[in-house]
């Protein structure tokens, strides 16, 4: 078997141990510098790197922003031991939602591969969902944009000359599934723990390439038709209001505290008695 060409999609997604709401709107304050690898594609990366690792070949990135990751961000992924990023710039976010996302993704699937001179890739790796959204339908979308089979929720990965080996858990039972390469894996977090680079990694992953593409170099992506699709929207993000009372609870037994407790929560209608 010659080597593998293995294609991970990546999203940048806020970094939930960071995010803030806005004190006056409620709103998420979605700072640049917030952002981070979704979890799951970290994942997808690992996954691409432990097959190239047995198989040979190599591991690229494709992602579609309309905020400009941090470079630091783009880097850990490089220095994760990705070949290459493939940025694709979306200005407008007509990809907003599943359907779109995948039309695009498909588009730039094509247009990377001919860049790198190839006829396709050999596998298309992406997580089973984004950490933001959780939608767990830009894979499969992906997977029939372009005409390939799909293999979701896989735990493990193997390869046997073309043929792709893929345990999944699914509600109530494991399957093991083959199927002939080219094709579209969706993975979880159980498939494995994903490799953190070291700061010199990350310093030196800057010489990597990322290559920068606009939606009009996409070529086969008719943007007018992209904009006339169905689309979900996303009308508001907030956190709802609340207070906090402050109030310390003391005495001089579990006792005396507990009752202290349910006295004060049934007084503000918190528990009812």
């Amino acid at each position: 078997m010659s080597e593998l060409n293995i294609l991970v999609c990546m999203k940048f997604v806020p970094d939930a141990n960071l995010l803030r709401a806005d004190a006056a709107t409620g709103r998420p304050d979605l700072k640049p510098e917030q952002f981070r690898i979704s979890p799951f594609d970290e994942n997808a990366i690992e996954a691409g790197l432990q097959l190239v690792a047995k198989h040979g070949g190599r591991v690229v990135a494709l992602s579609l922003y309309s905020l400009p990751p941090p470079k630091e961000v783009v880097h850990k992924a490089l220095a994760m031991g990705l070949s290459k990023v493939y940025l694709v710039r979306d200005d407008e976010r007509i990809a907003c939602d599943a359907l779109r996302t995948a039309s695009v993704l498909a588009a730039a699937v094509r247009a990377s591969a001919a860049l790198e001179n190839i006829s396709q890739w050999d596998l298309l790796l992406c997580g089973e969902a984004s950490a933001d959204e959780y939608s767990e339908q830009v894979g499969p979308r992906l997977a029939v944009a372009l005409g390939l089979p799909l293999v979701s929720y896989a735990t493990a990965l193997s390869l046997e000359d073309r043929l792709l080996l893929a345990e999944r858990a699914i509600e109530e039972r494991s399957e093991s599934i083959e199927v002939v390469l080219p094709a579209v894996v969706t993975v979880g977090m159980e498939i494995n723990t994903a490799r953190m680079p070291t700061v010199l990694q990350i310093m030196g992953a800057g010489r990597k390439p990322v290559i920068e593409l606009a939606l009009a170099e996409l070529t086969g992506l008719d943007i007018e038709q992209l904009k006339a699709l169905p689309v979900a929207e996303v009308h508001e993000v907030f956190m709802p209001p609340s207070t906090r009372q402050q109030v310390v609870i003391e005495g001089d037994n579990a006792q005396e505290i507990v009752t202290d407790l349910l006295r004060r929560l049934g007084a503000c209608g918190a528990v009812d008695f």
